[in-house]
């Protein structure tokens, strides 16, 4: 059985389809990328996965039906369409806040992703005085910490350079290893080649084929 089922889910917003005819299989411990252009549907289908918004069809997610507004069955480490980051904290502060909802994240975790993502040389600069890569690599800090079985990452890529992208295809082949399931979203074709072990290619509201 897989991870995540996608049957048939089609999303209608003012008589206008955005998602249609949407059905996949992940497979657990997979790096499944949904590859497309922009406005394709890939964020629409990453929300549809994790129960975010109300669609027709079907998705099943470690073996139960999803439904809006119920408790998602798994722990899930995520980066939607912009970080969700607090303007006047600092970044160790996003990170704190986020670990005191689950007990099991330890303060260790905080740091070294900070450390790993250059964050710790300026400790006490509020985010809004970072550059749009540096709150982007905080973004991808929040959705990895926990290391949870599934991590979900919208275009994770924007706005990082070539150094830091090199560092998230490595710390997204290490937390894969150590079993997190990763469905990534991503028009970045280079990077999709480096990580995917699973394409879904996007277009126009539904999943075409796979590679």
């Amino acid at each position: 059985m897989s991870f995540i089922e996608l049957n048939e889910v089609g999303k209608v917003v003012k008589r206008r389809p955005l998602l249609h005819d949407v059905s996949a299989e992940i497979p657990e411990g997979s790096i499944t990328v949904l590859e497309g252009i922009n406005g394709s549907g890939k964020t629409l289908i990453l929300k549809t996965i994790l129960g975010l918004i109300n669609t027709s069809g079907e998705v099943i997610v470690n073996g139960k039906k999803m439904k809006v507004q119920e408790p998602y069955p798994i722990k899930a480490g995520i980066l939607i369409e912009n970080p969700s980051l607090i303007e006047e904290f600092t970044a160790y502060k996003n990170l704190d806040l986020l670990a005191k909802l689950d007990p099991d994240i330890q303060e260790k975790q905080i740091n070294d992703l900070l450390a790993y993502f250059d964050l710790t040389r300026f400790p006490k600069q509020k985010v809004k005085k970072f550059s749009l890569g540096m709150k982007q690599k905080l973004g991808i800090a929040q959705a990895f910490l926990g290391a949870y079985p599934l991590i979900v990452l919208d275009e994770p890529t924007n706005a990082l350079d070539h150094e830091s992208i090199g560092k998230l295809i490595r710390l997204i082949d290490g937390y894969n290893h150590k079993g997190s399931t990763f469905v990534i979203a991503s028009h970045d074709h280079e990077f999709v080649n480096k990580v995917a072990t699973q394409k879904l290619y996007v277009q126009e509201g539904t999943i075409n084929y796979e590679k």
